[in-house]
């Protein structure tokens, strides 16, 4: 492939780009303001991140925070220390599953269905999102908000400590590494590959987990915010009109050009775009990422569709793989068990 097809500029990759802001740009803001991390560092190493993704893949390929793990960091107010002990603990598991055809082997796990039914349950958490900004915007998108006044700060932090290693484990890592896998790994690459073809041919669990393993190492230890490549914003990106890693150029240098000039400053100067729009975009991903589940019939369709609205009801996406697997096993386990009764009443006929 050429590398201008690679790298295309025009105006859908620039509508593109913006189409996943109203994930970021709440999410970042909240672990400035309330957690504690560097706007600055945050943006840049998102930044960075976003235009590697676009050079190993040629896609417009998605950079989104862990959504599971920044809830439950906001909601307990844990320390930077904390956030930066998850990123490299996430980081380095992804990395290791990235060796040989571990990544691959694991992946089998993720069914179609169970594929569809994360894929389902995003789209209905984006859709959820994009109503609560829409009507209840974060206070980082009001005009009349403060922004962050905490200095800037761009020396390299020193490692946490044992204990933040712990408390990261348990609280961040453990919810959030099956949902990275099944969503931001399975399913991003079956996106990519149904929406872009033989140009996804790059774009494997191993590729993902190996890209996103050295990327929140890397952003981890500079201060950044942990990352993954999550399906829905590539379901956005392209929805919005990006059809190449000419996107991934430009949202990665507008981040890295914010981060540099406004610093802890940056995530109330991205809070200036309105939210309705955002929402709209956030909301129109949504659903076309919610409609992947099409595709399945019958059974598979009825399971997708209730482990998907058992995830957004419950706000959990580890619920939907958790009723997807069980649900999909269970014709299986029915069939060896009649099996199994049968083969004891022939037993019991020939005594």
């Amino acid at each position: 492939m050429k590398a201008r097809a690679r790298f295309a500029i025009g105006p859908g990759e620039v509508t593109g780009a913006v189409a996943d802001l109203g994930i970021l740009i709440p999410l970042a803001a909240a672990l400035v303001l309330v957690n504690g991390l560097s706007g600055g560092t945050v943006l840049v190493g998102a930044g960075a991140l976003v235009i590697a993704s676009g050079a190993w893949s040629g896609l417009p390929f998605p950079v989104q925070p862990l959504k599971a793990l920044t809830a439950v960091a906001v909601a307990r107010q844990l320390d930077a220390d904390v956030i930066m002990a998850a990123g490299l603990i996430i980081g380095a598991v992804l990395l290791v599953l990235s060796l040989g055809r571990t990544a691959d082997h694991i992946s089998r796990v993720f069914t179609p269905t169970v594929i569809r039914a994360l894929q389902l349950g995003v789209g209905l958490l984006l859709i959820v999102a994009a109503s609560r900004l829409a009507f209840d915007p974060p206070a980082v998108f009001d005009a009349t908000a403060p922004a962050a006044t905490s200095p800037l700060r761009w020396s390299l932090p020193g490692l946490p400590g044992g204990q933040a290693f712990v408390t990261a484990a348990f609280l961040l890592v453990l919810p959030q590494l099956p949902l990275t896998f099944g969503n931001a790994v399975v399913a991003v690459t079956d996106v990519a590959r149904r929406t872009f073809g033989d140009r996804a041919r790059a774009v494997t669990p191993r590729a993902v987990c190996r890209s996103a393993g050295i990327g929140n190492i890397v952003v981890s230890m500079i201060g950044g915010m942990p990352m993954c490549h999550g399906s829905s914003g590539l379901t956005a990106h392209y929805r919005l009109g990006a059809r190449t890693a000419g996107m991934s150029l430009l949202l990665g240098g507008a981040l890295i050009a914010l981060g540099v000039t406004f610093g802890d400053q940056a995530p109330a100067v991205l809070g200036q775009l309105p939210p309705a729009v955002l929402a709209a975009l956030l909301a129109y991903a949504g659903v076309r990422h919610a409609w992947l589940v099409a595709d399945l019939r019958g059974w598979r369709l009825a399971v997708a569709i209730l482990a998907g609205t058992a995830g957004a009801a419950t706000g959990n996406l580890l619920v939907t793989m958790v009723v997807a697997m069980i649900a999909t096993s269970l014709p299986t386990v029915l069939r060896r068990r009649r099996a199994s009764v049968v083969d004891d009443d022939r037993v019991s006929a020939r005594g």
